[in-house]
């Protein structure tokens, strides 16, 4: 698969001529492309060097961090989707190993003679790698470093030797392409509210380029807002996104206050959607019920008390108005 199309950066909302080498619509691995979000708000400052690394990788892998739901991997999918460019996403976890990866031997029963035998099939990072797909692995920080340093040799753009598979050396596709995503550096988590993650091996993280990814600037996370929810009121919107920040801030324990939560925008757009749903239902107090269900109903009594007087403040005679 060779890129064979171009696609208008202005796609992506920059005001440029310039165009990005993708792939020609209805390739044979079309069914690996992530969906288009058609509301999905492209950040210059994230998409040009991620874009730079996509098409000239030099042996790096790409690492994505940031706080829960500020759109890492989102990131990743939007832009390879727009450039037709098959992309698999996996999320990780503690117990992971590398056969969840890379493939297991499976056995399998001959339709001739019925004699029972074993065949090696694919994991995802091996079918991205034969087939040059961008491959992403979400919570990249959970892993046990063991398996990161098992993934030396793929993350430096060398081959990968499959030992379940009689020795196989499979010989990364030009296309293809490793990300990590994860909520900490791979330092370990100093706060302390990011449960399961843990301290990478020093040389793992030496073989990426990192970017920060943060939350949308106010301006633009309200009109994200809008244009997911339109039957929402702009004031409103507004209102919701400077109680997610207010939460944010003390998150990050400025002015003297700390909560242990936050509010992502995954967290925002479902406050939203839940009140809308109330409202659209006429039930009482929709933004209080919709911000219990989307938030407080998984915070202790202390951050619940906190997080109602933001809200509160915030929306004044709103807050317990039917909206």
């Amino acid at each position: 698969m060779q890129f064979n199309a171009h696609v208008e950066m202005s796609e992506f909302g920059f005001n440029t001529n310039a165009k990005a080498p993708g792939f020609a619509d209805g390739h044979q691995w079309m069914h690996h492309v992530a969906p288009k979000n058609g509301k999905y708000f492209f950040r210059e400052m994230l998409v040009k060097p991620f874009m730079g690394w996509l098409y000239a990788p030099f042996g790096d892998s790409f690492m994505l961090i940031g706080a829960t739901g500020t759109g890492k991997s989102s990131l990743v999918e939007q832009i390879t989707a727009h450039l037709n460019w098959p992309c698999i996403t996996v999320s990780a976890h503690s117990r992971m190993e590398m056969p969840e990866l890379t493939g297991y031997n499976l056995p399998v029963t001959d339709p001739v003679s019925g004699d029972l035998n074993t065949k090696f099939v694919d994991g995802p990072l091996t079918q991205a790698m034969r087939h040059g797909f961008v491959f992403v692995i979400d919570e990249y920080d959970a892993l046990d470093p063991a398996v990161t340093v098992g993934l030396h040799a793929v993350t430096e753009g060398r081959p990968l030797v499959i030992a379940e598979n009689n020795g196989e050396v499979i010989k990364p596709h030009p296309n293809f392409r490793f990300v990590a995503c994860g909520n900490t550096a791979g330092q370990g988590d100093a706060s302390g509210v990011y449960a399961g993650t843990m301290q990478q091996n020093l040389a793992s993280l030496d073989r990426f380029r990192v970017l920060e990814v943060p939350y949308l600037d106010e301006a633009d996370e309200v009109q994200t807002l809008i244009s997911t929810l339109p039957m929402l009121p702009v004031d409103m919107a507004k209102n919701m996104v400077k109680v997610a920040n207010s939460i944010r801030n003390q998150h990050k324990g400025l002015g003297g206050n700390y909560l242990s939560v936050t509010m992502s925008t995954r967290t925002l757009l479902r406050w939203g959607r839940i009140s809308c749903g109330y409202t659209h239902q006429r039930a009482s107090n929709p933004l209080q019920i919709s911000l219990d269900e989307s938030l407080l109903n998984r915070c202790d009594l202390v951050q619940k008390t906190a997080i109602r007087k933001i809200a509160e403040s915030v929306f004044g005679g709103d807050w317990k108005a039917a909206v």
